[in-house]
């Protein structure tokens, strides 16, 4: 995790300086609720480009498989080869936690000490792991639909990593004196509300990623400094935020700018102790090529579990 957190970091810095290719995600719904999103992307340094075919199934939550199944085909950015097929679901969970960790090292309070996660499935696994690597925490909260997965959740966390994980029985309760805050659900409507928030606090919006869901209602993004992944694709794709523009709420300038902007320096993060700070992560797909990348080049030179075959074009020996 602490490799993807400096490999996402270099990423939204490729994102926000223009050296970077990004087509919008589109995909087609499924009969049964089920979402294929299909994410095409390039980036510069390291030159590569790809697409992650990630499929959606919400009705996969509770049972031994992730709801974010697929894959990702990385491609040599010069021949076009194909260069290596990856599990596309722990792609997905490791670049949008590391993500969301270097919003919150750039965003949240130094002195935070309570995170409160909403939602407890791989997401919120994935995000306590990373978060953890930005700041020290003294109190972790999680609250879930079904109180039986939180529990199940606290009880595997306190067991890994020896914290203080309390569960709490409604979102308004754990995230009352929470400095850093992750919405990780499936949730279609909106679960956090403007009177939860709090001076000072930090909020990462992670789990609604098409325009027809949103986790957060829009007074609260007009009570927040909002910071975005990506402006295309939060304008087009973050639901709260296109309705609170459509509502006249607030204008498109309400977006302070790219996690990326403040990386390289052309946007400020929190100004004060006081201002609520929102990181909207939709996901791009320069994250999940840097990710990919490096687990492609850490194969190629015989990282752990590397076995690969390898065919020359002339005779197609094997020389793994």
């Amino acid at each position: 995790m602490s490799q993807a957190i400096e490999l996402i970091e270099k990423a939204m810095c490729k994102v926000s300086d223009g050296s970077s290719i990004l087509p919008l995600r589109w995909g087609m719904a499924m009969p049964e609720g089920g979402f294929m999103g299909m994410m095409p992307g390039y980036i510069a340094d390291p030159d590569c480009f790809g697409i992650k075919i990630v499929n959606i199934m919400p009705d996969n939550a509770g049972s031994k498989l992730s709801s974010h199944l697929g894959c990702m085909l990385l491609f040599d950015a010069k021949t076009g080869v194909p260069l290596a097929l990856i599990d596309a679901g722990e792609i997905t969970a490791f670049r949008t936690a590391a993500a969301s960790a270097v919003a919150t090292d750039k965003l949240a309070r130094r002195d935070s000490k309570v995170l409160a996660l909403v939602g407890s499935g791989e997401q919120a696994r994935a995000h306590l792991q990373a978060l953890m690597l930005v700041r020290d925490f003294e109190e972790i909260r999680v609250q879930a639909w079904q109180r039986d997965e939180a529990e199940r959740f606290a009880v595997e966390m306190r067991l890994q990593h020896n914290l203080n994980v309390k569960v709490e029985d409604t979102v308004k309760e754990a995230l009352n004196g929470a400095c850093v805050v992750c919405t990780v659900t499936s949730s279609p409507d909106p679960i956090v509300t403007a009177d939860m928030l709090q001076p000072g606090m930090h909020l990462n919006v992670v789990g609604a990623s098409i325009p027809e869901r949103q986790e957060i209602t829009n007074c609260v993004v007009s009570a927040s400094r909002y910071y975005v992944d990506f402006k295309t694709s939060a304008f087009n794709q973050a639901g709260e935020l296109i309705r609170s523009v459509e509502q006249g709420l607030i204008t498109p300038n309400h977006v302070v700018g790219e996690i990326g902007e403040v990386l390289n320096g052309d946007v400020h993060g929190r100004e004060s102790n006081h201002e609520v700070t929102l990181y909207r992560s939709l996901g791009v797909a320069a994250q999940d090529l840097v990710v990919a990348n490096h687990l492609y080049l850490q194969a190629l030179n015989g990282g752990p579990g590397s076995k690969i075959d390898f065919y020359s074009e002339a005779g197609h020996e094997d020389q793994s």
